[in-house]
């Protein structure tokens, strides 16, 4: 731990001095934000008592963000930087250790509640690739022309909002979607699992990664005021994720969208949210652009049942989810399915505020590759790393993820959580599937490794440590370890383990 952190350091102070005119030529934009969030953040200490105390009406302010108002007229300014020095050994007899770094400024301007305007610019870039690092570090290597270092700065986000009446958003532009927060509430509990266990199942924008996705676009949002609240979008997806250098540059072949409407809790039943959904997918890039020989187009219906209940000493959660597939990939007749049932039971009143979770993540496989029919469950473009494993060895692919999970909170500024996965193929004449989507014009976006007749796909525990030192500072580490078997038997090294150390800075 004490090693990572000091790389950690060292990333961050490297990057800021430079050790090669070259470097320092190529550093210059994150050089520059990493300064500009230090002074920032000087600043706001020096400043975050007397705001706190006394905000203004009108003129500017150091929290949550630098923010200054002038009557109607609202600007507001965001920096975050975070560092993570990742090491990696995925079935190799080597550990390797790479370094990254990425920071994003945002500027966003509103007139009143009628009118917003967001642009955010990135830069982000990766260290010490070696030629024989594995794991995410090899799909970060493959997609930089192999070599060590991978940088990118581009606009991530860029839209304009409209509120033309009581309840009704329109933005237009590049921006996040990730379906399934449309709806939030403030209890911790809640927020939790409708960030980490229910959204981005199927579209998301894999921010975990370096370089994320976003979508060119737009989206409506309407809340009636009444309980109901429907969200619709139509988008392109940009490039990124692992491709650090075509970080969000646009993919005009593919065009997806959907509908979600939103029962909120306490409307329809006490304590419970229902959630309605249709999504289409089309994939069009040719073989040359990472596409299939024949496009993929997919329609995907489900919903979704979460509710918080009283029971005895502590709180009872559950969360039902299920997804229905028609359509036509790669020429074959598609038609497939998934389903999620997770239940969780936690005592916030004892010390540590235990949270123990157990579940059950199915997709379905293909029983017979051979005929006309593919029954494969198709993952679209999610982001999959808080679910099957923090590893990300396994996309919600035919798949069966049978896991417990216990979280633990020993001070409000220390979070541990604990996660056992026991990973199965749903149908063994299929393969395993990894990924989480179109990521750029190289590859599909899934790879696949046969099953050779196995079921069994291994086990895995992670545990996470996180610590707020406050809003704007927070520390955390992992370690994932997944033992093969099954179909890993053939591997001379079957196993996987991925640890991090993670900084963030936020003002």
């Amino acid at each position: 731990m004490a090693r990572m952190l000091r790389a950690l350091v060292r990333l961050g102070i490297g990057t800021v001095l430079g050790s090669s005119v070259d470097e320092r030529r190529r550093g210059v934009g994150f050089r520059t934000l990493t300064l500009v969030a230090a002074t920032l953040l000087l600043l706001a200490g020096a400043a975050a008592g007397q705001a706190a105390a006394d905000p203004p009406s009108e003129g500017c302010r150091v929290t949550p963000s630098i923010g200054c108002v002038f009557g109607e007229h609202k600007v507001d300014l965001f920096l975050t930087t975070r560092l993570r020095t990742e090491f990696w050994r995925a079935r190799t007899d080597s550990t390797d250790t790479f370094y990254a770094a990425r920071s994003r400024v945002g500027l966003q301007y509103s007139y009143g509640s009628l009118l917003t305007l967001f642009g955010e610019f990135q830069d982000a870039r990766i260290y010490s690739l070696s030629p024989h690092t594995s794991g995410a570090g090899a799909n970060y290597r493959a997609f930089s022309d192999d070599e060590s270092h991978a940088d990118s700065q581009a606009v991530r986000q860029l839209w304009l909002e409209v509120k033309p009446v009581q309840g009704l958003g329109i933005r237009i532009g590049r921006q996040d979607i990730k379906l399934g927060t449309e709806v939030m509430y403030p209890e911790a509990n809640w927020k939790y699992v409708k960030i980490s266990r229910a959204s981005q199942r199927l579209v998301g924008t894999v921010a975990w990664t370096h370089a994320e996705r976003s979508n060119d676009g737009l989206s409506v949002a309407y809340d009636t005021g009444g309980g109901h609240h429907v969200f619709a979008f139509a988008a392109r997806p940009t490039m990124g994720v692992f491709d650090i250098e075509d970080a969000y540059k646009r993919q005009d072949d593919i065009n997806y969208g959907g509908v979600s409407w939103t029962v909120k809790r306490d409307t329809w039943l006490p304590s419970t949210e229902i959630n309605l959904f249709g999504l289409f997918y089309d994939d069009k890039r040719s073989v040359d652009d990472g596409g299939l020989p024949d496009s993929v187009t997919v329609y995907t219906g489900g919903g979704s049942v979460l509710g918080f209940y009283p029971l005895g000493p502590g709180t009872f959660d559950l969360l039902a989810w299920g997804a229905y597939q028609v359509g036509h990939f790669n020429s074959l007749d598609h038609s497939a399915g998934a389903g999620i049932l997770e239940a969780g039971y936690q005592l916030a009143q004892l010390p540590t505020r235990p949270w123990l979770r157990l579940g059950v993540n199915f997709a379905s496989g293909d029983g017979d590759p051979s005929d006309g029919d593919h029954n494969t469950f198709f993952n679209l473009l999610p982001t999959n790393h808080p679910y099957y494993g923090f590893a990300d060895q396994y996309a919600f692919q035919n798949l069966v993820d049978w896991f417990a999970q216990l979280m633990l909170q020993p001070h409000e500024k220390v979070r541990l959580n604990l996660m056992l996965h026991q990973f199965y193929l749903a149908n063994d004449d299929d393969a395993k599937y990894s990924g989480s989507g179109a990521f750029n014009k190289k590859v599909f976006g899934y790879s696949e490794q046969p099953s050779r007749g196995y079921k069994g796909a291994g086990t895995e525990i992670d545990a996470v440590l996180s610590y707020d030192f406050n809003s704007h500072l927070s520390i955390e580490a992992g370690y994932a370890y997944l033992w093969g078997r099954g179909i890993f038997n053939s591997f001379e090294h079957k196993n996987v383990s991925f640890g991090y150390l993670e900084l963030t800075l936020k003002y």
